[in-house]
């Protein structure tokens, strides 16, 4: 018989490739979605659910006995306006998720956390290091730390068998807003300068295979970071202009220089109740400069990203087939 998952987040970015890639696996799959349209673009065969990870009751709706529940829904926000809706999304979201499976005996939990629950002041970023986001003052990083901890003592206590993993800068096809607003700008020539910042770039479409092999042979109660090329924002920015056959911003700011301009943009904002382009968290995350060697989900999870060159190609493609660039 064909393996039964639930994937929450199934209309994201990272959710749509999980669940195309289940489906060519012979998963049943069932998507927790909220939103009907954007469920429209999933796969026939999939059986689409409404309902949101904040609201327990919409959960109820799930099928019993599913072999996993990939959690990969969470909120990404980086302007501290939203942070309460955050903390429903990321905590107790995962708090009522964590539930359902228990309630509805789902065999694995494999959440997706991500590598900022390392903190975002070290540089080689690997699994055995301490999870220092828990006290950050960045709201994301803090909610992810505390989202993963949860998962993680539900598997220590013996409630959940559970895997997690911790994609870095996932970049790829189906991109509207993360890595994909850089390349518009840099596309439309408003890129105005080169962050101070770097890391690890992994295709969206490893990160998804390494889901469903998290699910077959990752080991319960750990992490498994999930990375790529690492490179600086600066080959990163050179590399896709040259992709695009522009010229990348000859100015770098320094994160003092930045922070400055997005505290001022956070002070308007609180006027004006628009989100702005740049937040003192944005900085702060897009100044860490990192890398990562993912050996541990090599050796355990046969884990390999597709290389940057083909990622950026891909993502570019996309973005033209929209007219987005």
């Amino acid at each position: 018989m064909s393996k039964r998952a639930i994937v929450t987040g199934a209309t994201g970015f990272l959710g749509q490739h999980l669940v195309n890639q289940l489906v060519e696996q012979g998963w049943q799959v069932t998507a927790l979605c909220r939103d009907h349209f954007k469920a429209a673009h999933l796969p026939k065969s999939v059986q689409v659910v409404l309902g949101d990870i904040t609201d327990p009751m919409s959960l109820d709706k799930l099928p019993e006995g599913a072999d996993a529940v990939f959690h990969t829904a969470a909120s990404t926000n980086t302007w501290s306006q939203r942070n309460a809706e955050q903390d429903r999304v990321n905590l107790e979201g995962t708090r009522n998720v964590l539930d359902m499976a228990s309630n509805k005996g789902v065999k694995r939990f494999v959440h997706t956390s991500s590598v900022v629950v390392y903190g975002t002041e070290v540089h080689d970023v690997h699994e055995d290091l301490p999870k220092a986001g828990d006290t950050s003052w960045i709201n994301y990083v803090r909610t992810k730390t505390l989202a993963e901890k949860m998962v993680l003592n539900e598997t220590a206590d013996g409630r959940m068998d559970a895997v997690v993993l911790n994609p870095t800068h996932i970049i790829g096809p189906g991109d509207r807003r993360n890595w994909a607003r850089l390349i518009q700008m840099l596309a439309r020539r408003k890129l105005p300068a080169i962050p101070p910042g770097g890391g690890s770039f992994a295709d969206v479409r490893s990160v998804a295979a390494g889901h469903i092999v998290a699910f077959e042979h990752g080991r319960s109660g750990e992490n498994y970071l999930l990375g790529g090329d690492n490179l600086s924002f600066a080959q990163f920015i050179e590399k896709t202009a040259e992709k695009l056959a522009v010229r990348p911003p000859r100015m770098a700011l320094s994160e003092k220089a930045l922070m400055r301009i997005a505290r001022f943009k956070d002070w308007m904002s609180r006027f004006s109740h628009t989100e702005p382009d740049m937040t003192p968290e944005s900085v702060a995350l897009i100044s860490h400069r990192y890398q990562n060697v993912s050996d541990k989900a090599a050796k355990e999870l046969d884990y390999v990203s597709l290389p940057v060159d083909e990622s950026l190609d891909d993502c570019i493609a996309y973005l033209r087939l929209l007219e987005f660039i």
